[in-house]
């Protein structure tokens, strides 16, 4: 244990304490019928934790196609889509591209996606500009390339004015100029600010985007489409990938890009793709059945409902006036806490009134920047929005009381840190 790093034992504590605590890593049972009470050693809470925002994997529908696809394919065929793809497989991209609008191709996750598309679309003389906050699944497959020599290097977050220096710089020596970024950051909800990235794909020739629409897709946009595709419909230079685990609630993901060129180079030199197992027949079937859902007007109401809850979040929230670290209009928010020990008493309260939050700490945000993050998904009422804001503002007036937190001096710490700056 000695050999270990201080910062990955210090991790190891936090988390062991937490699991010891029973607030992490236990063993839970949800309801058959819906994903909005999580019960665990018999006692049933209301859970903020789901990012299925639309709650579509739970329709009946969608199981009913998952079960048909089993019935009929078998759980997987263990062939490479190199060398085979079945007729379930092309119609889902098919319907995905109805969706986008723009050509569409399946991996089995996101993660591995971008394994198969960043190697493929990066030239060797170009640069990458990470924004500090993109997912750590893009950050994972950029080391890759940043190992191979390629310059990789970070900004702060959405930093635009910043952004635009280094593509200026970088552009003297490099070929392109790559920025990596979430739509939406998975977790403090907040947006990147896709007007100025248009504006800079418009400005300077060598700029190209990557954007990863993971918690973006299916609660906006036409056909729910996705944040990203719906703030910029279409660029030759910007170059998406989603989940279709989360908004959209089946399994899989889609790589979507902007001409048909880059789409079969990918399928033809994505060596993630090429060497990999195809995604399960259910999740195909099923993700075929939330497609169609997707391309009917059922997804307006679904998404009209969803937009019904964040605006009570945001207006009540606002009024009690809570630490919630990030006010932009999506399914995600942040309740700022500051540390790991008023994280675990926080937890420890909500889980006696019967909520589940995420809770959030070192690795995934600063060890000062602990809190909880709030997912609302159609599995919630209107009633359990309110019940839960209460909560909060009635234990951190009690936590203000006894002197051990401060709001103001939690709020200026994340805002020091991630308060965006535009184009002049």
């Amino acid at each position: 244990m000695k050999d270990l790093p201080k910062q990955m034992l210090y991790v190891n504590d936090v988390f062991s304490t937490a699991r010891d605590l029973g607030l992490i890593q236990v063993k839970a049972q949800q309801d058959e019928q819906s994903s909005r009470k999580i019960s665990i050693d018999g006692k049933s809470y209301i859970s903020f934790m789901s990012n299925n925002y639309l709650a579509f994997e739970n329709d009946e529908r969608v199981k009913e196609a998952a079960i048909e696809g089993i019935r009929k394919y078998g759980m997987q065929t263990s062939i490479s889509r190199m060398y085979m793809s079945f007729d379930h497989y092309l119609e889902l991209e098919d319907k995905l591209e109805k969706i986008f609008g723009l050509p569409t191709f399946l991996a089995s996750s996101t993660t591995l996606g971008h394994f198969a598309y960043l190697p493929v679309i990066i030239g060797r003389n170009d640069a990458i500009i990470m924004d500090q906050f993109v997912h750590e699944s893009v950050q994972l497959a950029v080391s890759t390339l940043k190992a191979d020599g390629y310059h990789v290097e970070m900004v702060k977050h959405s930093q635009m004015d910043m952004l635009e220096r280094r593509i200026k710089m970088l552009s003297e020596k490099y070929d392109n100029i790559w920025y990596m970024a979430d739509s939406v950051y998975s977790m403090h909800g907040d947006t990147a600010p896709m007007k100025d990235i248009e504006t800079l794909l418009n400005t300077y020739d060598k700029f190209k985007a990557y954007i990863d629409d993971a918690h973006g897709m299916s609660w906006i946009g036409e056909h729910g489409k996705g944040y990203a595709l719906h703030h910029i419909p279409r660029h030759d230079k910007m170059y998406v990938i989603t989940s279709l685990n989360k908004g959209f609630g089946a399994f899989s993901s889609a790589l979507v890009f902007p001409n048909k060129l880059t789409k079969q180079t990918v399928y033809n030199c994505g060596g993630a793709l090429r060497f990999s197992a195809p995604t399960l027949h259910a999740g195909i079937t099923a993700a075929s059945c939330i497609a169609d859902i997707h391309l009917s007007d059922e997804i307006y109401e679904r998404q009209m409902r969803l937009n019904e809850l964040i605006t009570v979040f945001k207006q009540k929230a606002k009024e009690l006036n809570l630490p919630i670290i990030n006010y932009a209009h999506t399914p995600q928010f942040f309740l700022g806490l500051g540390s790991v020990e008023l994280l675990i008493r926080f937890s420890q309260f909500l889980m006696s009134k019967d909520f589940l939050l995420s809770p959030s700490t070192v690795p995934a945000v600063p060890v000062k920047h602990s809190g909880f993050r709030i997912s609302l998904s159609l599995y919630q009422t209107v009633n359990d929005v309110k019940n839960l804001l209460d909560l909060l503002a009635e234990y951190i007036e009690l936590l203000e009381k006894e002197g051990s937190f401060n709001k103001e001096q939690v709020l200026k710490g994340f805002k020091m840190r991630d308060k965006q700056r535009h184009l002049a």
